[in-house]
């Protein structure tokens, strides 16, 4: 498997595409090793140029997925081919990295699962201090 990663301004972007000559495991490892250090609220990775994955791979995404979802990153997955979608259909619900259709879906995914972070804004009146909810 070959990787390419963009560092874009919310997020970081991993693209897989096949290549047989590199071990698949390390070099995704790897890149999500450094996507997690980025400190990026966000990590998608774009499956497009994947035919299929094996199940080592779905198993590290699915473990990062986990230990990104504790320091409240996401790791979202997109553009799969119904091979790839079909290896997942195994994989436990809770367990698997969301799954969208497109790059833009995956920035409004994340994009909405961080406002839904957020805790409500506060408002004080002006000269009492009170805060309303």
């Amino acid at each position: 498997m070959e990787i390419y990663r963009e560092i874009l301004p919310e997020s970081y972007l991993l693209i897989l595409a096949e290549d047989p000559s590199h071990p698949e495991e390390y070099g995704l490892a790897r890149a999500l090793q450094q996507a997690a250090r980025s400190g990026k609220p966000s990590i998608w990775v774009d499956c497009s140029s994947l035919r299929h994955i094996s199940g080592r791979a779905l198993a590290l995404l699915t473990s990062y997925c986990q230990r990104l979802r504790r320091r409240n990153t996401q790791l979202v997955l997109c553009h799969l081919t119904d091979d790839v979608q079909e290896s997942l259909k195994t994989t436990p619900s809770t367990a698997c990295p969301p799954i969208v259709p497109t790059l833009l879906d995956a920035e409004l995914y994340c994009h909405a699962a961080h406002q839904s972070e957020k805790p409500a804004p506060t408002t004080t009146t002006a000269g009492w201090g009170v805060a309303l909810s």
